[in-house]
């Protein structure tokens, strides 16, 4: 039987508990998984990149400045390419 720390894990998808982490919660599972984010791995260039195109292709409302700042500081540190190999390793779903 999994602990509450698995538990935890497995409802953010391995996100760690740091600033950003609710906001990308709130905001990106709103309109999709949180998986589908987690799986990305972006850098924060293409997390940018991947933001405005939801604002202009996917008609998504704009965030408020410090709300994009602090999601895209999140998703850059980490669902970037290293942060999330090693997060899928540590889910054991990498080797």
């Amino acid at each position: 039987m999994a602990g509450p720390a698995v538990a935890a894990e497995d409802e953010f998808y391995g996100l760690p508990d740091a600033p950003g982490r609710d906001e990308v919660v709130a905001y990106c599972s709103a309109c999709h998984s949180l998986g589908l984010v987690v799986q990305q791995g972006l850098t924060r260039p293409g997390w940018s990149e991947t933001l405005s195109w939801m604002y202009d292709e996917q008609e998504m409302e704009a965030l408020e400045s410090e709300d994009e700042k602090l999601i895209l500081g999140y998703l850059a540190k980490f669902v970037g390419p290293d942060t999330q190999k090693e997060r899928l390793r540590k889910r054991g779903l990498l080797p």
